[in-house]
């Protein structure tokens, strides 16, 4: 029994709640309308089909930024959620259907890469990098963030890493041929042939942002998506009016050796940090010379009790013919580790 001033009341029909996060949807559609975006978008991106049917390349993309600012597992899970509230959801970007599912799988599986690279640039370059996509959690306006130096100076640090990922191995149909565009045999640290995709992300490491993300079949082509990262920074340092030499990257360990590192080292670029693995750099004259005088660091680990030294050689050639970076060998156990640090900054006196 309830309590005489409690009423129950039960209606015939199912009445859905609202997502919690289609008030986020709304904030994204008025962004890409105030800067213009999603105009650029519905001009500028084509995709020429046999059969475009009653939908625009827009209505794909709007159904994409959804399903990533959702938050939701599955694009299925997505679909259920927003169905009761397809026409308000597709209203606040001005459009009027939501495309059918299957009608999305279809466009996905017809899609080349010439309108993806269009968008992915249209993105960058009309909010000058500020618009930036988490696909896992949201969408926003970036800030230029606020690290400063002891001198007031503003610096921005940006990191790039490639990583390889192995499919799931649990028993499943045989996969589409659509399979052989995205992924191909490549060596992931175990054994060579295993099938994966790699993929090279840039983030902002102080605001968490994605600047940038290319992926490649197999191993991919990791100095050509090294250059791409590069211009995207390039891009982003022009529109927030940064000098290139207050932008730091930092590289995993991939591109170590002088062949990828030469290709970022150029006059004006951004200062650059990497975890060397050109070992025989330790035996140059210059380097030799300094690990045999007094460290300019010395650390002990609180509690493995490992000591480590720090020397610093400011100018060592990484090839016979340049470009010349600073190297500080890290020393522990009496191994050296080399790292390469372009500092721009620091060589013109800032």
């Amino acid at each position: 029994m309830t309590h005489p001033s409690v009423h129950v009341q039960i209606a015939p029909t199912s009445v859905p709640s609202t997502p919690s996060w289609l008030g986020e949807v709304a904030v994204v559609a008025h962004v890409f309308s105030q800067l213009g975006l999603q105009k650029a978008i519905e001009e500028r991106v084509r995709f020429a089909r046999a059969r475009m049917g009653d939908y625009e390349v827009i209505d794909f993309v709007v159904m994409l930024i959804g399903y990533a600012v959702s938050g939701e597992r599955t694009l299925q899970a997505f679909y259920q959620r927003l169905l009761p509230f397809a026409e308000p959801f597709m209203a606040l970007f001005g459009r009027a259907n939501l495309p059918h599912p299957a009608t999305l799988s279809r466009f996905l599986a017809a899609l080349d890469q010439a309108p993806v690279e269009a968008l992915r640039t249209l993105c960058a370059g009309r909010s000058g990098g500020a618009v930036c996509v988490r696909f896992s959690t949201w969408w926003g306006v970036g800030s230029p963030g606020k690290p400063l130096d002891r001198g007031g100076c503003r610096w921005h640090k940006t990191g790039s890493q490639t990583t390889g990922t192995s499919p799931d191995r649990r028993p499943r149909l045989a996969p589409h041929r659509r399979f052989e565009l995205v992924a191909a045999p490549a060596y992931l640290g175990r054994k060579r042939g295993e099938i994966a995709r790699t993929r090279t992300t840039v983030l902002q490491a102080h605001t968490h942002q994605w600047l940038g993300t290319f992926g490649n079949a197999g191993n991919g082509d990791y100095r050509g998506e090294l250059r791409r990262a590069r211009a995207v920074i390039s891009s982003y340092a022009s529109a927030l009016a940064l000098p290139l030499s207050h932008v730091l990257t930092r590289l995993d360990g991939l591109y170590g050796n002088a062949a990828p590192l030469a290709d970022l080292l150029t006059a004006g670029g951004p200062g650059v940090i990497v975890r060397g693995k050109d070992y025989h750099l330790l035996h140059l004259p210059a380097v030799s010379v300094r690990l045999r005088q007094p460290p300019d660091q010395q650390t002990r680990h609180p509690e493995s009790g490992t000591s480590r030294a720090l020397y610093d050689c400011l100018d060592i050639p990484l090839t016979p013919t340049g470009p010349r970076v600073r190297m500080p060998p890290f020393c522990a156990s009496g191994h050296c580790l080399p790292t390469f640090h372009r500092d721009d900054a620091q060589r013109h006196g800032l």
